[in-house]
């Protein structure tokens, strides 16, 4: 074998493997912002570094915390799935800011079932609190109320279980309002709940917990209005917001104070005295507070949005919808596309389309006898792989190995 002559700079020079590991972690940890959350946990599997970043890593938490327009959006449903009323978790349908309404695009296809720690055998619509950035909050059904205190990662499996709450002896009919955001000055997660002792109370009280910062639930001095408890908050920029049938209040969570917000102009027209007539609430479509009010009376819908600017807050309506009346049926916005197309769901099993531009509907997933998705709520959501752990939680594991409804029998679904 002939040997190397270093002095005359020729021989046998070992090849750089160009191996991922021997990345920086900057960029490493920039590469995977911009990847499916899928990819790069398979790619974990076989990669030590990838694993060891994932855990320590607050840029990364950051980063996929502050970017989610990067990420694939799509629908997380929960529904009950047998006459036992039990919940479950579905995650797919991503329509990347359009929806497909293509007469070949089998939507109900893309669900996966998600695999998540153990709820109650109960209406879903109850139980579901928000998503944000990738975690999801899940309420458990306590004194015939929600007390939101699961947090989940669908895509990683972490999960924590928070302290439910202590009711009073002697609480008649208590309520609970509660809610779920992100303050990314501080990257922190915050869950808050509004505890009404019982029915003739007219203020709750407001207690915080702030995800990793060992302080358990915190009391606020200060009261909070009466609002609706059996609707989860509406998280935007910042804020968590409620309503109650004429008034909407605001719960900074940075500042961790509330603030009444102007109420939108039907709000001044709905007749308390009859309220199975209106159908109406706050919902987030496109980032913005928005207000819908459906009078079953009359076949439209008007979805109004709450405008900021340095001096003051109004609001402004987006959409008037006319639809062809149907049995006085329920109609909830949900997402607000790119194209301006509404995704609605329709009285708690169906989803449907509508389109302003031509003023058609498309049914997106209705009802199936051999998938009985009964009981539906449906939220946007982006997996992530924003970690509890590193968050300073103490969390749990569970397997979030997804099965393809197609794959799956009636049976299995339970």
């Amino acid at each position: 074998m002939r040997r190397a002559d270093f002095s005359s700079g020729v021989g046998v020079q070992k090849k750089k493997s160009g191996h991922i590991k021997d990345l920086p972690d900057d960029i490493l940890l920039e590469i995977m912002s911009w990847l499916p959350v899928e990819s790069v946990l398979k790619c974990k599997l076989v990669c030590k570094k990838l694993q060891k970043l994932m855990h320590v890593s607050r840029q990364l938490n950051q980063l996929y915390g502050g970017v989610g327009d990067k990420l694939d959006t799509g629908l997380l449903f929960g529904c009950t799935t047998d006459a036992s009323w039990r919940v479950s978790l579905f995650y797919g349908g991503l329509y990347n800011d359009k929806i497909n309404t293509d007469d070949k695009y089998e939507f109900k296809k893309t669900l996966k079932k998600v695999r998540h720690p153990p709820l109650p055998f109960k209406l879903p619509q109850s139980y579901m609190v928000g998503s944000c950035n990738g975690l999801v909050c899940l309420g458990r059904y306590y004194h015939q109320r929600v007390d939101p205190i699961y947090i989940f990662n669908p895509a990683t499996g972490e999960y924590v279980i928070l302290p439910k709450l202590i009711i009073p002896e002697g609480s008649s009919f208590p309520r609970i309002a509660r809610g779920f955001g992100y303050v990314p000055s501080t990257n922190e997660y915050k869950v808050v709940r509004i505890f009404y002792p019982d029915y003739k109370s007219p203020t709750g009280h407001v207690q915080v917990y702030t995800l990793g910062s060992g302080c358990g639930w915190r009391t606020k001095t200060a009261p909070f209005p009466e609002v609706d408890y059996e609707v989860p908050a509406s998280f935007v920029n910042g804020s968590l917001y409620w309503y109650d049938e004429l008034k909407v209040y605001a719960f900074d969570l940075a500042k961790e104070e509330m603030r009444m917000v102007p109420s939108p102009p039907p709000c001044h027209t709905i007749d308390l005295g009859s309220p199975m007539d209106n159908n109406y609430g706050l919902v987030v479509l496109r980032g913005n507070l928005c207000f819908f009010h459906q009078t079953l009376k009359a076949p439209d819908m008007e979805i109004w949005s709450l405008k900021k600017t340095d001096m003051n807050e109004s609001w402004c309506k987006d959409f008037t919808i006319t639809y062809e009346k149907k049995d006085e049926e329920d109609f909830w916005p949900i997402i607000l596309t790119d194209d301006n197309k509404i995704i609605f769901v329709k009285d708690y099993d169906t989803i449907e389309c509508y389109d302003p531009k031509n003023t058609t509907w498309k049914e997106i997933v209705a009802k199936d006898p051999h998938l009985n998705l009964s009981g539906i709520w449906v939220t946007s959501h982006v997996n992530t792989f924003v970690s509890l752990k590193t968050l300073g939680e103490k969390s749990n594991k569970k397997s979030c190995r997804t099965k393809k409804i197609g794959q799956l029998n009636i049976g299995s679904l339970a």
